[in-house]
Order: structure tokens, then C-alpha cells, then sequence
């Protein structure tokens, strides 16, 4: 859990898990120095206590986009004739601007050739969200909002660090590549982790669920893709208004 902690993005930590988006000058240098102690003793209660248990499931399949789709095959039957299709994820295209889907970052279909793609399943485990609970119901409300907000981003610091792992696996150049989570404004639309629960043994491993809108649960968790392209960016699909 040490490891994690190091990843932690403190300025995701502090002024937006903790509130403090709109301190500035040397009234944030002093709660800037308060949240720091604030953090060490948290990273050392939730190692005594073991309320935070980063864990994690990923995988490589074999995929080519097709459109706007990425097709993911059964790394099996890939010397076949008609290779078996596993899952099929439709990407959104970005409307204005470059036009962009996460499709257009691997080897098409027409290409003949085969490119990979790694998904990830991240979570700080259960524990978290019942320490929140308990503080909750002995009126702790302060307490209970900084220990969401810290175990909300050590999922993400766990998040980035498995892909960082799967970068060395794959061979890839420092930083190279980019991880995108359903939800957000590449991927807005998380039905697909619907599919990904079926890719990836997040359920039988880690024990995490989804709820019938399909959020992850227990809610300190993440799921991604991994995009190994070394131009792939950061993009807003935007909003299709009609007329």
C-alpha cells in the first residue's frame, strides 16, 4: 500500500477530494502543511487498521478497430480462419475538432494485422467504504469526508500505478500511452464495464459488482483501457446537437 500512496496526486487529493480547489497564497501554504500531516496519518492509520486494500485484475487481448468498434479476439484462435470475437466495444467519435475515437489508436481490421490492448479493474477493497460508514453513524462527518476523499484517490493512485506496470510489460516508453476510464469525456457512456466484468474476473478476484446503471461497486474502484498509441490524447467526444 506504501507504493500506492506514493502515487497519490496531491493536488487531486487536497483540492478536490478535500475541498481546498479555491485556497490560494499563504492560506494554502499553511492548509497545504496541515493536509500533508493529514494524509501521513492516514496512510499509517489505514495500514494498522487495513480499511484500504489496493488490488487489482488486468489482462492483454489480441484487437483491430473496425469504425468506430474495437473487436477483441480470443487470443486462442487467432491462427484460424475467423478468428473467435470475444467482445466488441463501440467508441464515440468526437464531434467537431479532430473527429477522434479511441478506435482510430489501434490497427484496423482492413490492415490484416493484429494490435493488443490492456483493461484494468482497480480497487481499494470494501473496508473503505464501512470506515466511512462507521464514522458517519458516530457523527464524524469531518472525519468520514476525509477518508472518502483520500480512499477515492488512492483507487486512482493504484490505477496509475498498474498502468505504469503494464507500460514496462509492454515495452513502452515512459509515459507513453494513455489510460482512459468509462465516465469520463473520451468514453462518457459506462455500459461497457458490463463487458469488461465479462473480460476480466473482476467479480470472482475482487470481489466487485455492478449496480443496474452499471456503477462499479464498491465505489473506490476504477476500471480502463489502456491506449499503448504514443500520440493518443486526452478528448471531449462533445455533444451532437441536432439541426
Amino acid at each position: 500500500m506504501q507504493l500506492v500512496a506514493e502515487r497519490l496526486n496531491l493536488s487531486g487529493l487536497y483540492r478536490l477530494s478535500w475541498g481546498a480547489k479555491n485556497t490560494r497564497g499563504e492560506a494554502w501554504k499553511k492548509l497545504k502543511e496541515e493536509y500533508d500531516q493529514k494524509r501521513i496519518a492516514m496512510v499509517d492509520q489505514a495500514l494498522q487498521e487495513g480499511w484500504l486494500e489496493p488490488q487489482a485484475v488486468y489482462g492483454y487481448w489480441p484487437v483491430q478497430a473496425e469504425g468506430n468498434d474495437l473487436i477483441f479476439y480470443d487470443p486462442e484462435t487467432l491462427n484460424e480462419t475467423e478468428p473467435s470475437v470475444l467482445e466488441r466495444m463501440t467508441f464515440p467519435r468526437q464531434v467537431g475538432g479532430e473527429g477522434l475515437s479511441l478506435a482510430d489508436y489501434f490497427l484496423s481490421k482492413e490492415s490484416g494485422q493484429f494490435d493488443v490492448v490492456a483493461l484494468q479493474v482497480v480497487t481499494v477493497g470494501p473496508k473503505a467504504t464501512a470506515k466511512t460508514a462507521e464514522l458517519e453513524k458516530a457523527n464524524l462527518y469531518s472525519d468520514a469526508y476525509y477518508v472518502h476523499g483520500f480512499s477515492v484517490q488512492m483507487a486512482e493512485a493504484a490505477a496509475d500505478f498498474l498502468h505504469d506496470y503494464i507500460r514496462k510489460e509492454l515495452g513502452m516508453a515512459k509515459g507513453q500511452g494513455l489510460r482512459y476510464s468509462w465516465g469520463y469525456t473520451a468514453i462518457p457512456d459506462i455500459s461497457d464495464h458490463a463487458k469488461v466484468f465479462k473480460l476480466l474476473p473482476a467479480e470472482s478476484a475482487l470481489g466487485l459488482s455492478l449496480t443496474s446503471a452499471y456503477q462499479l461497486v464498491p465505489e473506490q474502484s476504477t476500471a480502463a483501457i489502456v491506449v499503448h498509441h504514443p500520440e493518443a490524447r486526452y478528448f471531449h467526444i462533445g455533444i451532437n446537437r441536432a439541426g
